[in-house]
């Protein structure tokens, strides 16, 4: 009995080592990649802000209310490939992996293509939404050309989510690493006026985004094309389109989708009511969430790795290598929480004057970014689990527990705490910190529920 114990214990440790191991070195390349992501987002929000106060308040509200809205959507949308193809692998169907990458090219575009044309009416969604004639106006025009560049970021999406499933994440870093470098030079010259060029402000930096995302989707897509074993993948084997054979990936884009767009919708009212605060407090609230998208981005990384990790032991069948592995995910995130957290509550003031040198925007700022830090904890640890059950492909339940979270619960409290009483731009990181506590707890449970608790149906 002692023996068997003893044996018993060091496979369980000799698993968690293995487990672990694969996730950490998972995880790198996708945090680089992630955060390459976040890089794009802060280059931009610097630039403007530094260009213009007025200015990085229209590219908030354009982004937080519709272009990152439709974004956070498409990439629900594509989920479907990132877990479909992590099970294939998982399981050694190979030629199952390129067939669904075929499925997912042509519904990028297209819901690539329903974005774009949802962008062309930005102003008046703005407006609709109780924004002042001027931030609808301003908002609008940058919205209206960011619309170009939507399609693109699908189209590079259902790639880069296929190579993660066939855990090759390290092209997506290396070439965001490239868009980095170019979005950097762009901003330069088309924000700030150089090489012969007018001085464009916030709608030069759109611009530059859409060169970006051109140049991420053309490449990711040539190096899926000309990089990978197109014979082991089956890339241009003759794939099954029809409506009824890629309903999966459609089934669990549908309620990632619908998950990301009620989360980040909730997000969005917060937007909406930094901008009845006024244009300070909406451009203090724009840096804040930039400002914490980096740490976010990082742990996003290691969401898409569990992700990954959970849905290959699905396709190998193993519920406790399921479990384990969102287990790691979530142990792995909060040891990289804790010094994060650490530099947003020691240097606020400092991180908010890298963006802007306007004393006042920095003294809003300042202390949304150090609240910031227990926001961090809380949204991220639920981010994996999140990831955890879509890996796991439980489908609408996470999604059920997201309306209850981040409409139910974050909207109202965001108003009452607000302007009812009177936190202002406070209140709106306070409701994040209640509801992420809430969705974490709810996540949580449903996971081990699943993994450890609840018999696993088989899979094909």
């Amino acid at each position: 009995m002692a023996t068997l114990e003893a044996q018993y214990g060091k496979w369980d440790k000799d698993r968690i080592k293995r487990q672990f191991s694969q996730l950490v070195s998972l995880s790198v390349p996708i945090i680089f990649q992630r955060l390459g992501i976040m890089t794009l987002g802060i280059v931009d929000t610097a630039m403007v802000a530094r260009y213009s106060t007025i200015e990085v308040g229209y590219q908030g509200i354009a982004n937080s209310a519709l272009a990152s809205t439709l974004i956070v959507a498409i990439i629900g949308l594509l989920m479907g490939t990132m877990v479909l193809t992590s099970t294939a692998y998982g399981a050694e169907d190979y030629k199952k992996c390129g067939r669904i990458w075929r499925r997912s090219i042509p519904y990028s575009l297209v819901i690539g293509l329903v974005g774009f044309v949802i962008c062309l009416f930005g102003e008046p969604i703005l407006l609709f939404l109780g924004q002042t004639e001027d931030v609808a106006r301003g908002g609008g025009e940058v919205i209206a050309v960011l619309s170009i560049g939507i399609p693109m970021v699908a189209l590079m999406l259902s790639s880069q989510f296929f190579l993660e499933g066939i855990n090759r994440p390290l092209p997506g870093m290396v070439l965001m690493l490239i868009a980095n470098i170019l979005n950097i030079f762009l901003n330069w010259t088309l924000v700030w006026g150089h090489l012969g060029f007018e001085p464009m402000g916030v709608i030069g930096s759109a611009w530059a985004t859409n060169i970006v995302r051109i140049f991420l989707a053309i490449s990711m897509l040539c190096y899926v094309i000309f990089a990978l074993d197109r014979e082991k993948f089956g890339l241009f084997e003759k794939a099954d389109t029809t409506w009824k054979s890629w309903k999966k990936l459609r089934h669990i884009g549908y309620a990632a989708g619908f998950t990301n767009t009620v989360e980040h919708l909730g997000f969005a009212a917060l937007y909406i009511f930094a901008g009845l605060l006024g244009t300070i407090s909406l451009g203090a609230l724009t840096i804040a969430f930039t400002t914490f998208g980096v740490p976010f981005m990082i742990c996003y990384g290691v969401a898409g790795a569990t992700a990954v990790r959970v849905g290959i032991a699905l396709g190998r069948k193993d519920r406790q290598d399921m479990a384990l592995a969102g287990l790691c995910g979530l142990a792995f995130n909060g040891m990289i929480c804790l010094p994060l957290m650490v530099i947003l509550i020691l240097f606020p003031t400092q991180i908010a004057s890298l963006f802007s040198t306007d004393v006042l925007l920095i003294a809003a700022t300042a202390p949304l970014i150090a609240l910031s830090a227990w926001m961090l904890f809380l949204d991220t640890a639920q981010t994996v689990i999140g990831n955890a059950l879509r890996g796991a492909q439980d489908i609408w339940m996470p999604a059920i527990f997201y309306i209850i979270c981040y409409s139910l619960v974050m909207v109202p409290l965001a108003y009452y705490l607000t302007f009812t009483l009177d936190h202002g731009t406070i209140g709106l990181i306070e409701c994040i910190i209640v509801a992420s506590f809430l969705s974490i707890s709810l996540l949580l449970s449903r996971f081990l529920y699943l993994t450890l608790l609840k018999k696993q149906p088989d899979h094909d």
